[in-house]
């Protein structure tokens, strides 16, 4: 191998070839090309062959060039050309690739993976053996079979099939399974080792990083800070909606994400932007959700950040129910800081909405629970109904209570409280029992100051035992509970204040009736203290939410706390009886710390320096591209092809420079040329609205390439590449259907925009407005700020939601819904499209679907977003995206078709 500089020739002889490019190029030149053959053809004919150019006697120059870079390019493959070549030490050694795989790698996989492939293909290419090593393994077993030395192609081929697990991965164990492959007596006794890291810190680096450095030189490939992974620790639900933050290693650049809340159904119910400044390890976001919303979401992610630990679950313990506090009638009697009430609504606001008005204007309200004191006892049998519907009663004893009973009760009372400690009483005051396991309030911690100086006693009886939740030390119940239709009745046997017991100044109280807040509407009373959690659905390393895959163990109740997320307990939903309950990646107390440069006998890369990359396969791929030109310049010399002929030799210069330069196809001029507006008069192009945003430009072109890539693939038309369009100064006539991504910060158009804009619409031109905000406008009944501004400068019929019986669901495919990245949302069109000069259609199209990002494709063809109804909702979305070029290229035909039957019958008749 000769090297020259970065470049390498692995068959440095092969060069020797270029010294018969002069030959080559005198042969060339003295070789004409073939004569073009004229067929007889009467005097008019023949007059236009003689003001056609003559056939030169030589071949051009710019063709004998193209035909020498084409012959050096041959060559220079030949040498096999190396970019950046491998020439580190044990460079010929058998090839161990241990590689990260654990959630904190999800995010830099592809990049990872290539690597790991790369080097793996080197081996492969060399006769080296190779082994493949990952760091958290889902199956031990099925690796123990495969933790050996043997030919590098059986490793790409389980390389092939590794995807990144949901939990962190376990270098120690790493670090054994390496004493493992060497304890074979057929292992090599040196090897060079690639350890391909996720750049985060774990247990067990250092000892890793000892065992591979023992065995041979060890390499530690990194990614650049500002690549590594982000991690969202647990939401906490507030008054307003939620906040939530992120973390990431610190001393990374300024880095902005977009954090995305998901309900059930799969609908974004909040996003936005959290910013990391520079060097800051974490990040806030909070979002505004009104209470009834917010207890739909199912999961807050952040997006472009696929990995579990960027995935949050939300359970029941999550939800905020709607609590009513019922005022007595006649107002209250104690000072309100020192009210029943007070004590009650100050306990309870941390963990729900609470309400406090009289009960009918509560009861319109529809709350979850509603909270009785006893100055606001209420015997009434709207009160019996709202628990028999499922609603919870909260109940808190008095004076009152201890005097007469009534109906709204779980148990029987005797007439008069029980007094400790008074004149007349030889009890002390009582302090709480310890809790039954089968109690909701089961795990509380008791404080110790915490005493009982009154209270209402219960009347014995056979049910009476079931029924009590609490009791003190005397065995009396403090807390009883009864099912009553699909609704609860609880009652403290105390004050809600501190009248009767110190239980309200001390944080058990808030604590317990957090627990009750738990049976709103639920079937069972708050999270399970007995049986086994068993899996519903699993989170993949990539942060997906499905099936459970393999094998996982149940976690019993009282362990399910301290459960760690591992290969037989995945993080997920898991289920126990009527209970949902989510394991987490991420707890409040994740933090990303970056892997340390001074590993033991390491040396520590970065990943973006990169390995070697081997010319040869770029280099032959263009010289096919080259042979392909040369031959249709040649059949187009001697007259087999028809292109103009004097743009042959720009085109074949093009081709050969196009690896030199970089073209902007984005770039429009306000004033074309004749051939320019010939070429978009004659290939249907799509057009999109520049926003400014590099990112939204970004996604808009790729969905418009993606979906006439699907138009291409499935109809008779061919779409070009879409423009960009600058909508202040560019020509837009030449467009069928214009996508417009509309931000919320987008300004008024001008005058003269305004004006081109109606008179495209009048010309029968479609803009299809989309908000990207899931109808999330709507919901609040805010409109867009954004859209508004640009409505408002155009002259728009008005707007009607698209009826089940519009020519856009049968223009093509047959669609009652029109669902994009985001499903559900309202589409708007015009209400009377009759009534316009474009014979029948609507020339606007509005909607907040996110459609682009569901037709984008990479130049893999690989969706470029995710979609929230997976699959079965980004085929939908590519057949509304069809359905709307169709109704933009052909209007109400379809509506057209509708009558047919009545036409016949109109023609028959005459």
């Amino acid at each position: 191998m000769i090297a020259l500089g970065p470049l390498a020739f692995a068959a440095p002889l092969a060069l020797l070839g270029l010294l018969a490019l002069p030959l080559l190029f005198m042969v060339l030149r003295a070789t004409p090309p073939s004569p073009s053959n004229v067929v007889f053809a009467p005097i008019r004919l023949l007059r236009q062959i003689a003001r056609t150019p003559e056939t030169p006697q030589t071949t051009p120059l710019w063709l004998i060039v193209l035909r020498l870079v084409l012959a050096a390019l041959l060559v220079i493959a030949l040498a096999r050309p190396v970019w950046r070549p491998d020439t580190e030490a044990g460079a010929d050694l058998p090839v161990l690739v241990v590689l990260d795989s654990g959630w904190t790698s999800a995010s830099n996989w592809r990049a990872m993976t290539g690597e790991a492939r790369s080097a793996l293909e080197r081996a492969s290419a060399s006769g080296r053996d190779a082994a493949l090593i990952l760091t958290a393994q889902a199956n031990r077993s099925e690796e123990a079979s495969e933790l050996r030395f043997a030919p590098a192609r059986e490793s790409l081929a389980r390389l092939a099939a590794v995807e990144p697990q949901a939990w962190a991965h376990h270098r120690g164990q790493a670090a054994e399974r390496v004493e493992t492959l060497f304890s074979d007596e057929r292992a090599p006794d040196r090897v060079r080792t690639l350890w391909i890291s996720d750049g985060i810190e774990s247990d067990g680096s250092r000892t890793l990083s000892q065992a591979l450095s023992a065995r041979g030189p060890l390499i530690v490939s990194v990614p650049e800070p500002g690549n590594e992974p982000v991690a969202l620790r647990p939401a906490e639900a507030n008054a307003e909606g939620f906040s939530v933050t992120l973390v990431r290693p610190p001393g990374a650049p300024a880095r902005s994400v977009e954090v995305v809340a998901v309900a059930d159904a799969g609908q974004a119910l909040a996003r936005g932007e959290a910013r990391f400044e520079d060097g800051a390890d974490t990040a806030s976001f909070s979002a505004r959700v009104p209470l009834d919303l917010r207890n739909r979401l199912r999961l807050i992610r952040v997006e472009g950040e696929s990995s579990a630990g960027a995935t949050q679950l939300t359970d029941d313990s999550w939800q905020r129910p709607r609590v009513g506090l019922i005022e007595p009638a006649g107002g209250e009697q104690d000072q309100p800081l020192l009210s029943d009430l007070h004590y009650a609504g100050e306990a309870l606001a941390p963990h729900a909405e609470v309400l406090r008005s009289p009960l009918d204007a509560l009861l319109e309200a529809e709350p979850s629970v509603l909270v009785m004191v006893d100055a606001a006892r209420e015997d009434s049998e709207r009160v019996n109904a709202f628990v028999e519907a499922g609603g919870v009663l909260l109940r808190f004893a008095g004076p009152r209570l201890a005097t007469r009973g009534d109906t709204l009760l779980p148990v029987a009372l005797r007439t008069g409280g029980r007094l400790f400690g008074g004149a007349m009483a030889w009890d002390n005051p009582q302090r709480l029992d310890h809790f039954t396991e089968d109690s909701p309030f089961a795990g509380l911690t008791l404080p110790e100051d915490v005493s009982v100086s009154r209270q209402v006693l219960a009347e014995p009886g056979p049910a009476l035992d079931a029924r009590v939740w609490a009791r003190l030390e005397d065995g009396t119940p403090l807390v009883t509970a009864e099912r009553r239709g699909e609704g609860w009745i609880v009652l403290f046997h105390v004050t809600a204040g501190p009248a009767w017991s110190d239980l309200p100044l001390s944080g058990l109280y808030p604590a317990m009736l957090r627990r009750v807040l738990s049976l709103a509407g639920r079937s069972a009373a708050g999270a399970p203290s007995q049986g086994a959690w068993q899996i519903d659905r699993a989170l993949d390393g990539l942060g997906r939410l499905g099936e459970p895959q393999g094998r996982t163990h149940p976690i019993p109740a009282a362990a399910f706390s301290e459960a760690e997320p591992g290969p037989h307990t995945p993080p997920g939903l898991w289920q126990l009886g009527a209970a949902s309950a989510a394991l987490n990646v991420a707890d409040d107390a994740t933090e990303l710390v970056r892997l340390p440069r001074d590993l033991p006998g390491a040396v520590v890369t970065t990943r973006e320096g990169g390995g070697e990359i081997r010319l040869t396969g770029l280099l032959l791929t263009l010289a096919a591209l080259l042979l392909v030109t040369d031959i249709l310049i040649a059949l187009a010399l001697t007259g087999r092809l028809r292109p103009a002929r004097s743009g042959l030799g720009a085109l074949a210069m093009a081709v050969v420079l196009l690896p030199a330069g970089a073209f902007d196809a984005q770039a429009q001029d306000a004033a074309i040329s004749d051939a320019e507006a010939m070429d978009r008069a004659l290939e249907v192009r799509f057009g999109y609205v520049q926003t400014g945003n590099a990112e939204i430009d970004r996604m808009s072109r790729a969905g418009l390439t993606g979906l006439g890539q699907t138009i291409f693939n499935r109809t008779a038309i061919e779409p070009g590449e879409p423009r960009a369009i600058q909508i202040e100064s560019d020509p837009i006539l030449f467009y069928p259907m214009i996508y417009w991504p509309v931000t919320r910060d987008a300004e008024a158009l001008s005058p003269n925009a305004s004006a081109r804009i109606e008179a495209y619409l009048q010309s029968g031109g479609l803009v299809i407005f989309d908000t990207r905000d899931a109808g999330l406008s709507g919901l609040g009944g805010t409109p867009h700020p954004g859209l508004v501004r640009i409505l408002d400068s155009i002259d728009i019929p008005p707007l009607d939601r698209i009826t089940p019986d519009h020519v856009l669901g049968r223009t093509f495919y047959l669609l009652d819904d029109f669902p994009g990245r985001y499903g559900g949302g309202n589409v708007w069109v015009e209400a009377d499209p009759d009534g316009s000069s474009r014979d029948g259609t609507s020339g606007v199209i509005i909607g907040g679907a996110d459609w682009a990002s569901a037709w984008a494709t990479g130049p893999d063809g690989q969706p470029l977003a995710p979609v929230e109804g997976g699959d079965r909702q980004r085929e939908l979305a590519h057949r509304t995206g069809v359905n709307f070029a169709m109704y933009a290229l052909t209007g109400n035909y379809k509506a057209d078709q509708v009558h047919i039957p009545a036409i016949l019958d109109r023609l028959g008749q005459d």
